[in-house]
């Protein structure tokens, strides 16, 4: 079923990791397949490990021999089954079959556990990578249509219990007590009121588990169990197959992507998506401080802090999760983005006007990411893994010019070549997790940190008629609006994009780059119908936008012959 003949290279904003050893190590092209059991960690109350199982891919495109390495539960979210490894690094990602948005039964009595020995996995997809696990546990669900979805439990547990991996290990390691102590600054005493106090830096994204998880007694027990039995299946040097429940009853929508195992069965591997349990609303509470004497601050807001840019990370990070990081800098990983389905549940922000004044930022900060995990290392709080689920939205104009490039290098092969990204820093890449150029018109101070948030440029290029191509799109933010009856409306903002010819000459490359990010700098930020570059260019606006893998196939093609020639 993995066919390694269908690797396609890293989404936008995919895995930012660069793992150390044994992944870095091992040599060659890995695909993760599975994650097996589950063994305490041997560094005490750390996060539990997980076994991941991967196989070896040849040239050829034939997977070969099987490796087994241990990694953090929290690393499972960069480590999913089809991602394509290389050094350590993310390079591809296995094209698989999609189940489109299905509604499920989680209420009592209608799904159960079973183990992929009993499903049937040994002789279906286990059986074509050699692999047998036949304990590990997987939710069977029943889907409308009569069919029925299986899903690994650790798959579940990693990206269904919170909108974030730290949510999930911390419920594995430590349970639901300190979870709490460490998301939330107090506890309201109103049973009837779903009150959440959090503290500044856990996203509100998080809110409609954690509420739960505090005040609904169903999902408060099943906790609680799941923290106990994991607990109390440790022992040493032995592996654990850990059973997850759904942890709220009802019919929520899910999808992702996986196999058919026959016209009925589908063995979902990635969950991509799911709806959220209807109920009360939740109130969100957070603290905003006031000067002395009750007089408002002069100026609330935060200076702008300039995350890692998506692409692997320059510090080696421990697969086991437990070694001193390099860095005193708060380390972001990006896990893949989740979407919510159907009609998110109501959320009613405020604030707890408090006495004092409110600390500086530090750099790699983000109020909107959830990082409360444990610091590691000396002790100075450096080094922290902030794992980041962005809230998944439709494919936006700069990833599908990505998309559409990548296609037509295929598709016009002899034409369009040597489809890759390029930054100055890091130059030509074909592998690995696309990376953007940071620009702004005000440099950092003297502690990195921005004023005004800096524009991200992303930079492909493309053999075309053996010439260099350069496309050059600006990053538009997504973002949302709630419509009246509960369904998300997704846009973003319109940039126009730049086409241009270059030398083939790194040095002339980046001092042309250079140029042209004046040039957008002194447009207020945009690339304007005007002249942008001193090389041959063309500007161009989105139009037409196709269906299918080559949306902006006409776009490109009609704007190239003005640079290179006919088609």
């Amino acid at each position: 079923m993995l066919d390694p003949r269908k690797i396609s290279k890293p989404g936008i904003g995919s895995s930012n990791l660069h793992f150390g050893k044994p992944l870095a190590t091992a040599g060659g092209v890995l695909v993760v397949c599975w994650h097996g059991g589950l063994v305490k960690n041997h560094t005490p109350n750390t996060v539990p490990l997980a076994e991941v199982i991967l196989k070896t891919v040849h040239p050829d495109g034939v997977l070969g021999s099987t490796r087994k390495m241990d990694a953090a539960i929290s690393h499972l979210g960069s480590l999913r089954p089809g991602s394509v490894w290389k050094n350590g690094r993310l390079i591809g990602e296995i094209k698989m079959e999609t189940l489109d948005a299905t509604v499920v039964n989680l209420n009592p009595g209608t799904w159960d556990w079973v183990t992929a020995e009993s499903a049937g996995l040994l002789e279906s997809y286990l059986s074509s990578l050699s692999i047998r696990q036949g304990g590990s546990w997987l939710i069977q669900m029943r889907a409308e249509g009569g069919k029925t979805i299986l899903i690994p439990c650790v798959e579940f547990l990693t990206r269904c219990y919170g909108h974030s991996s730290e949510t999930n290990w911390l419920l594995a390691t430590y349970g639901l007590e300190e979870i709490q102590k460490r998301y939330l600054y107090g506890v309201d005493p109103d049973p009837e009121a779903w009150i959440l106090k959090l503290k500044r830096r856990v996203s509100s994204r998080e809110a409609p588990f954690l509420a739960h998880a505090i005040f609904d007694e169903y999902t408060n027990d099943l906790c609680k169990r799941l923290h106990n039995s994991l607990q109390a299946d440790f022992k040493p040097g032995k592996k654990t197959f850990i059973k997850v429940e759904p942890w709220f009853t009802g019919f929520p929508t899910i999808e992702g992507r996986g196999y058919w195992l026959n016209a009925n069965t589908f063995l979902l591997l990635n969950v991509d998506g799911m709806s959220q349990p209807d109920g009360y609303p939740i109130i969100v509470e957070r603290q905003d401080y006031a000067a002395e004497g009750g007089a408002e601050t002069e100026d609330g807001r935060r200076p702008y802090i300039q995350n890692p840019p998506p692409g692997s990370s320059n510090v080696i990070v421990s697969l086991i999760d437990d070694e001193a990081p390099d860095s005193d800098t708060p380390r972001i990983v990006h896990n893949p983005p989740f979407r919510t389905l159907g009609t998110r549940r109501k959320i009613i922000r405020r604030k707890e006007v408090i006495s004092g004044r409110r600390g500086d930022a530090i750099p790699g900060s983000d109020r909107n990411t959830l990082a409360p995990g444990d610091a590691r290392g000396n002790g100075r709080g450096g080094g922290k893994s902030e794992f980041v689920s962005p809230e998944a939205v439709p494919d936006g104009s700069l990833a599908q010019m990505w998309q559409t490039c990548i296609s037509l290098s295929a598709t016009l092969d002899g034409y369009i070549s040597e489809v890759g990204w390029y930054t100055r820093h890091a130059g030509f890449q074909t592998e690995g997790v696309a990376e953007y150029e940071y620009i702004s018109a005000v440099p950092p101070g003297k502690n990195g940190v921005f004023k005004r948030a800096p524009k991200r440029i992303f930079v492909i290029r493309m053999t075309v008629a053996g010439r260099h191509v350069y496309i050059l799109e600006i990053f538009r933010k997504p973002r949302s609006s709630t419509t009246n009856d509960g369904a998300i409306k997704h846009y973003e903002d319109g940039y126009r994009g730049l086409m241009v010819m270059l030398p083939s000459r790194k040095t002339d490359v980046d001092l042309e780059l250079g140029v042209i990010f004046q040039n957008i700098l002194r447009h207020g930020g945009r690339i304007k119908d005007t002249k942008m570059s001193n090389y041959p260019h063309a500007t161009f606006v989105h139009r037409p936008r196709d269906d299918g893998p080559e949306p902006f196939k006409k776009v490109i093609l009609n704007n190239l012959p003005s640079l290179v020639g006919p088609v």
